[in-house]
């Protein structure tokens, strides 16, 4: 067993340096969560971190549905990632569109039936019990994935931890790590949102995560985009206070 595991991982990290030699790049956490999607049939990934043990925050996307999809969680509050970051175990939802995954997830799955996703495989990051994040895979055909690309999928995780401790080695400067595959359009989103939960929590007298809920659930009640109603937070058009 010990063999056919380093015979897997050594697959793996072959697969993701081939990717990397087509750009002539080094081997990063992009390469990975890439393989993680075609060792599972998936149309899209993305990579979603619970930086500092915090809230589970998506950092990385393929293309701009999963994009769309990893905001969307960290909108609603709901969704594979959130899930396993919970949990930390392996969550293979073999069909969209089953009445089971809309009473799992009333806000997150009709987006997902919505983009064409008919499956979503989240596969943990994490070491030990410490649980890291997420690679959440979205794919256009409904079933079960493979055992082997299950176990594969398990090993591009495992690359992404090793890849990001490679970066935090070289202090992030040409590393091939985090610093270059972060989407800069989701920390910049993710700043605005946790400067108006701060400033929730002062209007309220409630702590962060329950300011980021009340911001979630007035975007949500609004048929808004979170990052448009923490902007007017922010710029005092909407103010929160208490009722009692």
């Amino acid at each position: 067993m010990g063999f056919r595991r380093r015979d897997r991982a050594a697959l793996v990290w072959a697969k993701m340096s081939f990717l990397a030699s087509e750009t002539d790049s080094a081997v990063s956490v992009e390469h990975a969560c890439v393989v993680c999607g075609n060792v599972l049939e998936a149309a899209g990934v993305g990579l979603t971190l619970a930086v500092g043990g915090g809230v589970a925050e998506p950092f990385f996307a393929t293309d701009e549905r999963s994009r769309e999809l990893e905001d969307l969680q960290f909108t609603l509050g709901e969704g594979p990632a959130w899930e396993v970051v919970r949990g930390g175990m392996l969550l293979v939802v073999t069909d969209v569109t089953s009445s089971e995954t809309s009473l799992r997830w009333p806000m997150f799955a009709p987006e997902a039936i919505d983009r064409g996703v008919k499956s979503i495989i989240a596969v943990p990051i994490r070491t030990g019990a410490t649980k890291l994040g997420v690679v959440d895979c979205y794919r256009e055909l409904a079933g079960f994935p493979s055992r082997e690309g299950q176990a594969e999928a398990l090993v591009c995780a495992d690359a992404v931890i090793a890849l990001a401790v490679a970066d935090v080695g070289t202090g992030g400067t040409g590393g091939p790590g985090m610093a270059e595959v972060i989407d800069r359009e989701f920390t910049g989103h993710h700043d605005r949102v946790h400067q108006a939960a701060g400033m929730v929590s002062a209007q309220l007298g409630i702590g962060p995560v329950d300011a980021l809920a009340r911001l979630r659930a007035h975007a949500y009640a609004d048929d808004r985009d979170l990052d448009e109603v923490a902007m007017d937070v922010m710029r005092r058009r909407i103010t929160f206070r208490s009722e009692s």
